[in-house]
């Protein structure tokens, strides 16, 4: 992107912030010939801009947790290759950010309807039509888009019960946010109805509800903390693999303890697990073998080197060769020994089978080949 592109854009956005304040301070200063007061105060203003923002942002939010939900709950093998965040960063924002705002939008909704049973006037502010007129706009278009990318991925291949689930949120939200504001646009203020209060404790319900649903499918807090550790060993035990794997290209044998893994010239210091800060096991299963061949006059691999890393984990990993979990029956752990290549390392969001672990010591035996030597 240009410079001239980069100044065309702030230029716009220029015009639009200048337009906007013009636009509020026109509002404020707007005068009531009632009774000679200004009929839109800034408070108003700031209310209903509240209002419109935490309306949008909790439909938004509250359509991607039960999104997700419905996706981890119904998983789909057309999605095993696709990067997957293993630790729910998306989710967890979005439970965050609804926890904070959906609760605002309350309380501004309830203090702009006290305020206008107090000062019926206020039912007929431009700012108040403007901004619900807007959110409703902008709401709805949200949830057209969003209704055309499902059906989109529906026409994909995607499967039926996920497509049905994701669409009825759509329709209910959709219906509910239009038809409360339809409601409110028409309400005679000066007459009690129990319609807001229904509709907010249904609406509070639906979206505690959602909450906790996707929660008991990410995992709770202490949950996500033990994934998240696990993560760490398993990283940290990929890191030790790689420099055992490093030490045999260097001296043609495996060492006989991490101790010797430790280079204070390099900057190296073998990791420790990150909860007990004791060291990971480390044993030495058989010691490659190097042998001369005279016949091409180069050295070879005669006997694989074969180690095992272990460590104790919290929590259960399992996934298949497509990337799927599947119920653990009895878990992996006692020490549950996989032939795996050395060149297999671990990163976050992996969802390879290499690293399955129960709860308990898992230990990971890795081998090196003849085809991993190359010759000093």
């Amino acid at each position: 992107m240009g410079i001239t592109t980069i100044a065309g854009f702030g230029i716009v956005f220029l015009f639009i912030i200048v337009g906007i304040g013009f636009f509020i301070y026109s509002l404020i200063t707007s005068k009531n010939t009632m009774n000679g007061e200004a009929k839109t105060k800034a408070i108003d203003v700031f209310m209903y801009l509240g209002i419109g923002i935490t309306l949008v942002t909790s439909v938004w939010y509250l359509l991607e947790i039960i999104f997700v939900a419905i996706e981890r709950k119904f998983p789909d093998v057309l999605g095993a290759y696709t990067y997957v965040d293993i630790y729910s960063s998306d989710v967890r924002m979005a439970i965050a950010t609804l926890v904070v705002v959906y609760p605002l939008y309350v309380i501004l909704s309830w203090y702009v309807a006290k305020d206008i049973a107090k000062f019926l006037y206020k039912r007929d502010l431009t700012i108040r039509k403007i901004i619900i007129y807007t959110t409703l706009f902008v709401t709805v278009c949200t949830l057209i888009g969003t209704l055309v990318s499902i059906i989109y991925t529906y026409l994909g291949g995607e499967l039926s019960v996920r497509f049905t689930l994701k669409a009825l949120s759509v329709f209910v939200v959709a219906l509910a946010v239009f038809g409360y504001y339809f409601y409110s646009l028409r309400r005679d203020y000066a007459q009690p109805s129990h319609v807001p209060m229904i509709t907010t404790v249904l609406a509070t319900v639906s979206v505690i509800a959602a909450l906790v649903w996707s929660i008991l499918i990410i995992g709770s807090p202490s949950e996500m903390r033990a994934k998240r550790i696990d993560g760490t060993r398993l990283s940290d035990i990929s890191r030790i693999q790689q420099e055992v794997f490093n030490h045999f290209q260097t001296t043609e044998k495996l060492p006989t303890s991490l101790v010797e893994l430790n280079d204070a010239f390099q900057g190296y210091a073998v990791p420790v697990d990150p909860v007990t800060q004791m060291s990971y096991t480390y044993n030495v299963v058989q010691q490659p073998v190097v042998s001369m061949n005279y016949t091409t006059n180069k050295k070879e691999l005669t006997k694989n080197g074969i180690f095992e890393l272990c460590a104790n984990f919290e929590t259960v990993r399992e996934y298949d060769a497509r990337g799927q979990t599947y119920p653990v029956k009895g878990g992996m752990g006692g020490g549950v020994d996989i032939l795996y290549s050395v060149t297999n390392y671990y990163y976050e969001g992996d969802q390879s089978p290499f690293w399955n672990h129960g709860i308990g010591e898992t230990c990971f035996k890795r081998i090196i080949s003849s085809d991993m030597y190359y010759p000093r």
